[in-house]
């Protein structure tokens, strides 16, 4: 599937964090005046700035992905991509879509050592610059026989407090139930469920994740007598107001293990024509009609969890 993309979506995404905040760089620097463990920086918009990692942000999204998927089991699965055993890196499928199919849930999404990610974020950068704050705090390690500080194990670290980024994260050739796990996931970091970065378990990582637009595109889609026709692709064509994963959009959805009635209707928005007279994209950028799509999407997830066809 990777040759081809019948659909793809992208979130317009807002993070800020609630309290202190730390992704660390990856090495400490020369300079003996700054903090032993500092924030990631890089040059954005002409100078230096802290910015959010996309791996890092990437990483987050699918640790959590997987455990959701581990948590309600059923038709969703996921592998231990850490383990040279896992059984998605073991898979020696040469027919690509056969070993799509036998790929665990959380590896179509996010990728595995045999094949490539639907998933991808970009660096979040700052949206005001002027906005972000960053301070200084110290802490000791502890030694965890006797509970009390080790000698001289004093370090500092540098934490933002205040500031906000934004980022896009894209999904291509979708299923809506593999949306759905995106949007469970995006949730739960903004209600401050799970955090990102340094020092979790000592309340730094929380974090608020807005979603502020959601495009549902299908590149070689056309709108006629209002409907949407995939050119060239002998499927039915259907409403402007449609939401269609990949397995309705394709004719050869079993072999990958589409669910091939994979669609929905939503009130409020339609598919637009691109200016090229090619490509159609249904854009989500009411509050309330972001909420009803992740709705939708999450009761294709249920069903594929129980089984359930869509």
């Amino acid at each position: 599937m990777h040759k081809r993309m019948v659909n793809q979506a992208k979130i317009d995404i807002t993070i800020s964090p609630v309290g202190p905040l730390l992704i660390k760089a990856s090495d400490q620097g020369a300079d003996p005046t700054k903090p032993d463990m500092e924030f990631v920086e890089t040059y954005h918009g002409g100078d230096r700035s802290v910015y959010l990692p996309g791996s890092s942000l990437k990483g987050a999204i699918r640790a959590h992905c997987e455990r959701i998927v581990r948590t309600v089991g059923g038709k969703v699965t996921t592998c231990d991509p850490l383990s040279r055993n896992s059984e998605c890196k073991k898979l020696e499928e040469k027919n690509s879509a056969s070993l799509y199919k036998k790929t665990c849930t959380i590896c179509q999404i996010f990728g595995s050592t045999n094949i490539s990610a639907r998933a991808n974020i970009a660096d979040a950068y700052p949206v005001d610059p002027s906005e972000i704050k960053l301070e200084e705090r110290n802490g000791v390690a502890i030694d965890r026989i006797y509970g009390s500080a080790v000698g001289g194990a004093l370090f500092n670290f540098q934490v933002m407090t205040d500031g906000a980024f934004t980022t896009k994260m894209q999904l291509k050739n979708f299923t809506t139930a593999q949306l759905a796990l995106i949007a469970l996931a995006i949730r739960d970091f903004d209600e401050q469920r799970i955090g990102i970065g340094f020092a979790k378990s000592r309340g730094l990582g929380q974090v608020n994740m807005k979603v502020n637009k959601v495009q549902i595109h299908y590149p070689t889609a056309v709108v006629e007598d209002d409907k949407v026709r995939m050119l060239g692709n002998p499927v039915d064509s259907f409403g402007t107001n449609v939401v269609a994963g990949a397995g309705k959009l394709i004719k050869d959805a079993d072999a990958y293990g589409f669910p091939t009635s994979d669609t929905f209707n939503v009130d409020g928005v339609e598919a637009k024509t691109d200016a090229f007279g090619i490509g159609t994209t249904l854009t989500f950028k009411d509050e309330t009609h972001i909420t009803e799509l992740w709705r939708e999407c999450v009761s294709n997830w249920s069903k594929m969890v129980d089984g359930e066809e869509q």
